[in-house]
């Protein structure tokens, strides 16, 4: 089951993987190539698909080419309608509203008249972005910020007057947007037309490229965990089984390393369950949140659904990775080693019980595993135990012993906002002397009413002179 559940998983991962790098590795190998500059010579169509930098001189209208889903009042991106003096055409730039100031800034200073423009800093904004061409739809729009160009509508109000002409359009700047007006006044003829989406390439932002390249990554990765754990079993070497000649202390660990491995492997299955669980949980949230803000679809592919796997896989790894610290058979064994010797400090004593504790052997054990918890134990002729899969140990010495009693603990505790209720089933050793009153020496605490009355009908069966059990 475990090598079937290693196939899928990578199997699942090595897919995730090459989708995510067949829809960003190319932007993601022309992102660490580099932006290209983009000579004077070269034509547009010639770098299509590339990703360039270019320098913007010339805006000479703007709009909205996006608001916030849900709120038309707020623009997300600005569209420019930019002049290019050599090639003599009209580039479209998509710039977020948060870094449009520098177009806005040249847009408004190609509106002043000379003498203004003359001290303000012309310097062309620097945009990198792939250069992708445009459908019918978004040149239209294109060609409607044209036509309700400040710039043209300034020039058409001036261009019969030479001395408003020369004022406003008298030195270069002004002579190349008189002549961009007149072609646009005229009717732009330009077939093909080419935009730059600022600091996107092939349709995807650099962030958003990062994130994909990261998901496939961690999802590579994992399919090489899955593969190697195929061929290694998945699982530490263990200790060896301990010798006859051995002492009884380390016969004793030997003989409790069987349900401990078992315990141990079952969380890491359970943990694995949540990891699964951990990525569908945070792709179904992630791609949710995309679909009812109106995210486009592409977005949501390019986004939402790499952002979802990657927090997800991240989450289902740091789960193993706890689980993986805390399930280690060796760890266990050695807390309960010393538990052991916590409880009874003299070495004689710890002897004796290792030895108590064989010579019972299974017909005396009990257990009672539950989701979140193992408990394990034996009732020897002069010790009972219960072990917890945490490494707890306790231990009750039968010649003090006077009476066991069962008792139901309820109660509820505050964590954060919530209360959350508990209840536990338990079995109190009292101790010759120890009134019935207080609270009992030791207990052995279980899960269900089931685990706790099979213990004390063991119990009973076991017998021991003197001692009363109350099974109810």
């Amino acid at each position: 089951m475990k090598k079937i559940r290693n196939i899928v998983t990578m199997v699942c991962a090595l897919a995730a993987a090459a989708a995510l790098w067949m829809q960003a590795g190319s932007a993601f190998m022309k992102l660490q190539a580099g932006a290209e500059p983009l000579d004077s010579e070269t034509e547009f169509g010639q770098v299509r698909g590339e990703y360039i930098s270019y320098e913007a001189a010339y805006p000479v209208g703007v709009c909205v080419e996006e608001y916030y889903s849900g709120d038309p009042d707020r623009v997300r991106t600005y569209g420019y309608v930019v002049y290019d003096m050599e090639r003599q055409t009209f580039l479209y730039i998509v710039v977020p509203e948060q870094y449009d100031g520098r177009y806005s800034s040249l847009l408004y200073n190609l509106q002043l008249a000379v003498e203004l423009r003359a001290g303000k800093d012309m310097t062309p904004a620097r945009e990198e972005g792939s250069l992708e061409l445009m459908d019918q739809a978004a040149i239209d729009h294109a060609m409607a910020a044209l036509e309700e160009s400040e710039i043209v509508e300034l020039y058409n109000d001036v261009k019969d007057d030479k001395v408003y002409s020369d004022t406003y359009f008298g030195d270069e700047y002004g002579e190349i947007m008189a002549a961009v007006s007149q072609e646009i006044s005229r009717g732009v003829s330009q077939s093909e037309w080419y935009r730059i989406d600022s600091g996107s390439i092939n349709g995807m932002t650099i962030p958003d490229i990062w994130i994909c390249i990261l998901a496939a990554g961690l999802s590579a990765l994992i399919a090489v965990g899955n593969l190697i754990s195929l061929f290694t079993g998945g699982r530490a070497k263990q200790g060896g089984k301990a010798s006859d000649s051995a002492g009884a202390m380390e016969r004793f660990l030997d003989a409790q390393r069987g349900w401990v491995e078992e315990w141990c492997q079952y969380c890491l299955a359970r943990a694995s369950r949540s990891a699964y669980l951990s990525v569908a949980i945070w792709v179904v949230i992630l791609v949710g949140i995309g679909y009812f803000a109106k995210t486009p679809t592409e977005r949501i592919f390019t986004f939402s659904l790499p952002l979802g796997l990657l927090l997800g896989e991240l989450t289902g790894l740091f789960i193993i990775w706890v689980q993986r610290g805390q399930a280690k058979p060796r760890k266990i064994l050695k807390r309960m080693e010393k538990g052991v010797r916590k409880a009874l400090p003299s070495a004689g004593a710890q002897e004796e019980f290792a030895e108590d504790f064989l010579k019972a052997g299974e017909e005396w054990a009990f257990r009672e595993r539950k989701k979140n918890s193992m408990l394990y134990g034996r009732l020897g002729s002069r010790y009972w135990s219960a072990f917890f899969g945490t490494g707890v140990v306790t231990i009750v010495e039968v010649e003090k012993l006077e009476r066991v009693e069962p008792e139901t603990i309820s109660g509820s505790y505050r964590s954060g906002k919530v209360r959350v209720s508990y209840e536990s089933y338990v079995a109190k050793f009292y101790y010759q002397g120890t009134p019935l009153w207080e609270n009992g020496d030791k207990a052995f605490s279980f899960e269900t009413t089931g685990g706790r009355d099979a213990f004390l009908a063991l119990a009973v069966k076991r017998g021991v002179d003197g001692v009363k059990i109350r099974e109810a």
